[in-house]
């Protein structure tokens, strides 16, 4: 039987270690520059070629980035999947073609298994989209409303993967929202009643139905 010795933990892996439960707790929020490579060599006690790596480190995993002349910043509060850096770096249209395959199928199920307590949750989320009074509070409220619809088809792997989805979808949502309505004032009304048609044929358990109104949501997009 070959079996490899079990090593210490490196000093840059701890250092690295320490440097993203800093940034996850929320010492630097997303988007903040993050000390200088002798700063933060100091304030984790290494050396500055350790700090150095343990930087390079979370970069690597998606947590930083650096920009040329300005220095590091904080890209996310947890490691990125390389699934999520795939959607960062694609094309709007191939994302919103693999959202539509999961989500007209989200629906189905969603009629077909929801519960009290989801037909409550997208109710409120439906009010809550139709309430919205500036633009970042629509985007915030559609995404929830899509999660609720997602989280209603109780599969857990369908759920994980539109998770994965949703910084890059709430990313670029505002962009979309304004580049249809330019081209097309009524689609606004004809989402929201399409949005409207979706959870009502969920709450009625009728999986054609809200597979139609999910397809309508997406038509809406194109």
């Amino acid at each position: 039987m070959a079996v490899r010795q079990v090593k210490q933990q490196s000093l840059v892996q701890k250092a690295a270690d320490e440097l993203a439960r800093l940034i996850g707790d929320g010492e630097w929020p997303v988007g903040t520059k993050i000390p200088n490579e002798q700063d933060l060599s100091t304030l984790l006690g290494v050396g500055r070629s350790t700090g150095r790596e343990a930087v390079r480190a979370l970069i690597a995993s998606g947590q930083l980035y650096s920009h040329q002349g300005s220095g590091t910043y904080v890209m996310s509060s947890t490691p990125v999947t390389e699934l999520e850096r795939e959607l960062k770096r694609s094309d709007r249209r191939e994302v919103y073609e693999v959202r539509r395959l999961l989500e007209v199928e989200a629906g189905r199920l969603a009629a077909m298994r929801r519960t009290s307590a989801d037909v409550d949750l997208l109710r409120a989320a439906l009010e809550a989209r139709e309430n919205a009074s500036t633009p970042t509070e629509f985007v915030d409220a559609d995404m929830e409303l899509h999660r609720a619809v997602v989280n209603a088809a109780h599969n857990s792997v369908l759920s994980m993967v539109f998770d994965s989805f949703i910084e890059t979808l709430r990313n670029s949502a505002l962009d979309v929202i304004t580049d249809v309505t330019a081209r097309n004032p009524q689609s606004i009304d004809d989402e929201a009643a399409a949005h409207r048609d979706l959870v009502e044929a969920i709450v009625a358990g009728d999986a054609d139905a809200a597979s139609a109104a999910t397809r309508r949501n997406m038509d809406g997009l194109d």
